[in-house]
């Protein structure tokens, strides 16, 4: 009995006991550990993104206006795209080194449209993407087309160096269009008032006829001549398969018997027609019209050149009348690394200073406002010299040089000033 009542008290002392360990466990469970709180918060807060000022800059945009040049580099436009396209380049270059434009920097953005029409509109789309104030485009209208359908949806002001359609100075390109130079007829017609001028009274006159601005630059020769009193030999159109039989009967009639002979041609066409006179034994005087003068004419390809001249809108060689027209050069060759290779080049140079003038006189780059205060010059002088609008959107008077083969090299002779006629 005794040994049942000690066991029985033993079984109820561990009954309590247990129950007292339970409920220890409970307590032990609810209290919350002060290092595992103290971590979690940590790690809370490393979690949060931690919130930082930015400071807004303003961009480089406002600090700079912007001007898009689409010239061919290397294809059939090259020779005559490329030499203003450099030289626009080299005065905006020049201008930046003086301080800019309206307390801003000027930056040139330039394509190679390659003479494809693909490429000049993706080009177009590109640059009145990037901002241009301005479009400087190819000297061809049929392949300025895309850049000049984008630039009059945008009304951006678009002026070519050198486009001789007649559509330019009337406007119907666009209103914002301009162009450098005018109609080649222009230039036959001041041609024939030089050389009237120098005591020439009969000529032979040949022309490319494989494009509208030879035809046109010697057709106008040849009326003005008339109109003078000149009379001419032989007037024929000649191109790369009928100059041999143009020239040889010109030479057994003995009709290259002239003061001066007077071509207007491309440089390939051109070049044919100088060989084929020479060749025959010629010496008569032979001068050129400003078709002809191109970065792709060497007189070096003509043998026997002798007395030639030929009609341009500057000299390269440093020796032009005009101190602006050599300082022009020097841009250029700062950009190119070389001389211009032709005339042509002026026309960028005199583009470059006619928009720069216009947008300090109007105090603004905006296009419309730019091409008004185009419009409202009568005369404007540039590199070049003295030029004229006249009511219209392209060059109407500018003065030409003539240019002298001396010993390979065509250095200036004189000016060809326009004559009222």
């Amino acid at each position: 009995m005794h040994y049942l009542l000690r066991c029985l008290a033993l079984s109820l002392l561990t009954l309590c006991l247990m129950s007292c360990s339970n409920t220890g466990e409970g307590e032990i469970k609810d209290q919350v550990n002060p290092e595992e709180t103290q971590t979690s918060s940590s790690s809370q807060e490393e979690i949060q993104p931690t919130v930082q000022e930015v400071e807004v800059r303003p961009t480089a945009d406002e600090d700079v206006i912007r001007v898009g040049v689409i010239i061919d580099e290397e294809n059939v436009m090259s020779p005559y795209d490329r030499q203003p396209g450099v030289a626009f380049i080299g005065m905006i270059e020049e201008f930046n080194r003086q301080g800019g434009l309206l307390g801003k920097r000027i930056e040139v953005l330039r394509e190679n449209g390659q003479s494809r029409l693909s490429v000049i509109n993706s080009a177009a789309e590109k640059l009145i993407g990037s901002g241009v104030q301005l479009l400087v485009v190819t000297c061809e209208l049929d392949f300025a087309a895309p850049a000049v359908k984008q630039a009059k949806e945008a009304e951006v002001l678009l002026i070519s160096p050198c486009a001789s359609e007649e559509d330019w100075g009337l406007g119907e390109v666009d209103t914002l269009a301009f162009s450098m130079v005018t109609r080649p007829k222009v230039y036959g017609a001041q041609l024939a008032d030089h050389l009237w001028g120098e005591g020439d009274r009969t000529t032979a006159i040949f022309w490319d006829d494989t494009v509208p601005e030879t035809i046109q630059e010697c057709i106008a020769f040849r009326d003005r001549w008339r109109t003078l009193g000149g009379r001419s030999t032989v007037e024929s159109a000649v191109n790369m398969v009928t100059a041999p039989s143009v020239i040889g009967p010109a030479d057994r009639l003995g009709s290259l018997d002239v003061d001066v002979v007077v071509v207007c041609a491309t440089n390939r066409v051109g070049v044919l027609t100088l060989q084929l006179i020479r060749g025959a034994g010629w010496l008569t005087p032979i001068v050129a019209g400003p078709s002809l003068d191109s970065a792709s004419f060497f007189t070096s390809d003509i043998p026997n050149l002798g007395d030639f001249r030929m009609v341009s809108f500057a000299s390269t060689r440093g020796d032009d009348p005009y101190v602006g027209v050599n300082q022009a050069a020097v841009h250029f060759q700062s950009v190119d690394g070389i001389p211009p290779a032709s005339g042509r080049f002026i026309l960028g140079a005199d583009l470059a200073e006619l928009w720069f003038q216009a947008v300090n006189l109007a105090g603004a780059t905006d296009s419309r406002i730019v091409a008004e205060t185009i419009k409202s010059f009568e005369s404007f002088s540039v590199p070049s010299g003295l030029i004229k609008f006249e009511g219209t959107q392209a060059v109407t008077v500018r003065t030409l040089r003539m240019l002298r083969n001396v010993s390979g090299y065509m250095v200036f002779e004189s000016l060809v000033e326009d004559v009222a006629q």
